[in-house]
C-alpha cells in the first residue's frame, strides 16, 4: 500500500464514520419527533372525541329536560283531552326534529278497560287496544294491568300506535315498572325506528304522572299513579343537532348502550366499509347516563384524517442534519415554554376571578354560580341543600379602634377560622361582602351543628376587640337556611331566608347561631 493510498483512507475513514454517525442521529431525531407527533395526535383525537361526547350528553338531556317540562305541565292540567294533548305538544315538535312523537298512555286494570275502549271510540273510531302479534296488532291477551296509547302527537305519522298497550312488550314493560317505581323517568334500549337508515336508531322515555291527594304520604305515591307521558327521540337528529358542524366525513363516530354491560348500536355516522378505517386506534369516551342508560361514544379515525394532522417536521429534521434538528428542537422548546407561560398565565386570571384577593375565599362572583348550580342540583335530585350566612360582630367599631390593616388582617383570620370549618370537596366558603362569609353546604343534615362549631372556632380564636359589647374578643353571628326536599326554591330565596336568620340572630343579641 503507498503512502497515498494509506493518507486518503485516513481521510475518507473519518468523513464515512462522520457521515453515519450524522445520518444516524438525524434518521433517531426524525424517529423521536414521529413517534411524539402520534402520540400528540392521539391525545388530541381523544380530546375531540370527549368534547363531542360531551356535546351529545348535552343534547339529549336538554330534550329530555323538554319531557319533564312537559310531564310537570300535564300534571297541573285537568283531564286531558286531545285537543288539550296537541295544543301541549304541536309547538315542541315542530321545534324539536330530535323528537318524533309524544304519546300519553293511561294505567288501566283490566276491569277499566272496556269503558276505556267506548269513551275513545267516541274521539277515534274503530278504536281498541292492542299489542303486537303474530299478523301484526291484534287485541290484547289478559294480563294484571294495561298501559294503552290514548293520544299521540303527531297523530297522522302515528295513527297506527294508537291503543298500543306499551306493557305488552319486554323491553317498554321493564321501563315502565321502573319508572313507576322510582318516579324517575325511564329509557328504553334502542328501537329500530321506520323513518331512520339501518344502523340508526331511536328510544322511548317514559315518565310516570301521579295523584297525590292532599296529606298522602311519599311511599303512597305509586296507588295513586294513573298513567305516563311518554317521548320518542330519533338518536341521529339529536347527533346531528349536538355535533352536526364538528362531524367530520373522514371520523366513524359511533353511539352505544352499554347499559347492564350489554352492547347496542345507537347511531352510526359511516359505513365501516366506506373507507381506510384505523380500528387500532378506535377510542372510547367516558359513560354517561341517560334515563337510567349508560351510553357512551366510540370514534375510529380514518387514514386520511391521521394523515392530515402530520406534519413535515420529522422529514424536515431527518433530511437536515444534527445542526438544524438542534435549531428545530430549540424552537420547539421555547414554544413550548411560551405556551406553558400562557396557560400558567390563564390558569392564574381565571383563580383571581374567582377569589377574593384579601382573604383568598370564593368571591361573590363564585359564590353566586355555584349556589345557582346547587339549587339546581338539589331541586332536581330533592336533595338538601344548605346556606350559612355569617357577618363579623360589631367590626366597624373594630376598623374604627384599631385601623384598616388590623382590620383586613381580622378578616383574614376569620376567613381561615370559617375554611378549616368546611372540611368537604364539595362545600364552598366564601365572602359575601365587607364583613359578610357565605358557607354553601350540600347534601348536609345538621348545618347548624357546623354553624355552632364555626361559632365557637372564631371565639376560641381570641382576637382583642375592646368595643364588642358582648366579648372581650372579635364574635361572629350566623343565620342558617336549608331547602325543603318537597319544595323547589331558587338562589335569592334560599339567601334571603338565610339573610333573615342572620338579622334574627344579631337580633337576639349577637355571638349566636339562628335558622330561618
Amino acid at each position: 500500500m503507498s503512502a497515498a493510498t494509506f493518507s486518503k483512507r485516513r481521510i475518507v475513514l473519518p468523513a464515512v464514520v462522520a457521515l453515519i454517525v450524522g445520518v444516524a442521529i438525524s434518521l433517531a431525531l426524525g424517529r423521536l419527533f414521529y413517534v411524539e407527533e402520534s402520540r400528540a395526535i392521539k391525545l388530541g383525537f381523544k380530546s375531540d372525541i370527549d368534547q363531542l361526547s360531551g356535546s351529545i350528553e348535552r343534547e339529549v338531556l336538554l330534550n329530555l329536560e323538554i319531557l319533564y317540562a312537559l310531564k310537570a305541565a300535564v300534571g297541573i292540567m285537568p283531564e286531558m283531552t286531545p285537543a288539550r294533548f296537541g295544543t301541549l305538544t304541536r309547538n315542541v315538535l315542530d321545534r324539536s326534529p330530535a323528537i318524533q312523537a309524544f304519546a300519553w298512555a293511561p294505567l288501566k286494570e283490566p276491569d277499566q278497560l272496556t269503558d276505556f275502549i267506548r269513551k275513545q271510540s267516541e274521539d277515534f273510531q274503530d278504536f281498541n287496544v292492542t299489542e303486537t302479534g303474530l299478523e301484526g296488532l291484534v287485541p290484547v291477551k289478559p294480563r294484571d294491568f294495561y298501559v294503552p296509547v290514548q293520544y299521540i302527537e303527531p297523530l297522522a305519522d302515528n295513527r297506527a300506535a294508537l291503543g298500543f298497550d306499551l306493557a305488552s312488550e319486554e323491553s317498554r314493560f321493564e321501563a315502565l315498572s321502573l319508572a313507576r317505581a322510582t318516579g324517575e323517568m325511564v329509557a328504553t334500549a334502542g328501537i329500530r325506528l321506520v323513518q331512520e337508515p339501518e344502523d340508526q336508531k331511536g328510544f322511548l322515555v317514559f315518565a310516570p304522572l301521579y295523584k297525590i291527594q292532599p296529606g298522602a304520604a311519599e311511599s303512597a305515591a305509586e296507588a295513586y299513579h294513573y298513567g305516563f307521558i311518554n317521548g320518542v327521540f330519533r338518536v341521529g337528529e339529536l347527533v346531528e343537532q349536538a355535533v352536526g358542524s364538528e362531524l367530520r366525513t373522514d371520523l366513524l363516530l359511533e353511539v352505544i348502550d352499554r347499559t347492564n354491560g350489554g352492547e347496542s348500536l345507537l347511531y352510526r355516522s359511516r359505513k365501516p366499509s366506506a373507507q381506510a378505517w384505523r380500528f387500532d386506534d378506535r377510542y372510547r369516551a367516558g359513560e354517561f347516563e341517560i334515563a337510567g342508560r349508560q351510553w357512551s361514544v366510540e370514534a375510529v379515525p380514518s387514514a386520511e384524517l391521521i394523515s392530515e394532522k402530520r406534519g413535515v417536521l420529522p422529514v424536515f429534521v431527518s433530511s437536515s442534519g444534527i445542526i438544524l434538528v438542534c435549531v428545530v428542537v430549540g424552537y420547539f422548546l421555547a414554544g413550548a415554554r411560551r405556551n406553558l407561560q400562557l396557560s400558567e398565565a390563564k390558569a392564574k386570571l381565571e383563580r383571581i376571578s374567582l377569589t377574593d384577593s384579601l382573604t383568598g375565599l370564593a368571591n361573590r362572583r363564585h359564590f353566586d354560580t355555584v349556589l345557582e348550580h346547587e339549587i339546581r342540583r338539589a331541586n332536581r335530585e330533592k336533595t338538601n341543600l344548605s346556606l350559612i350566612m355569617i357577618d363579623i360582630d360589631f367590626f366597624k367599631e373594630y376598623n374604627d379602634e384599631y385601623g384598616h390593616p388590623a382590620g383586613d388582617h381580622c378578616l383574614r383570620q376569620v376567613a381561615g377560622v370559617l375554611r378549616d370549618m368546611a372540611k368537604r370537596p364539595g362545600d364552598l366558603v366564601a365572602r359575601y361582602g365587607g364583613e359578610e362569609f357565605a358557607i354553601i353546604l350540600p347534601d348536609t343534615d345538621n348545618p347548624g351543628v357546623i354553624a355552632e362549631s364555626c361559632r365557637r372556632a372564631v371565639l376560641d380564636r381570641a382576637i382583642p376587640h375592646a368595643l364588642s359589647s358582648i366579648a372581650g374578643c372579635v364574635t361572629i353571628s350566623l343565620g342558617v337556611a336549608m331547602t325543603c326536599e318537597a319544595t323547589e326554591v331558587t338562589a335569592e330565596e334560599l339567601v334571603d331566608k338565610a339573610d333573615t336568620a342572620l338579622y334574627g340572630a344579631k337580633d337576639a343579641g349577637r355571638n349566636r347561631v339562628c335558622r330561618s
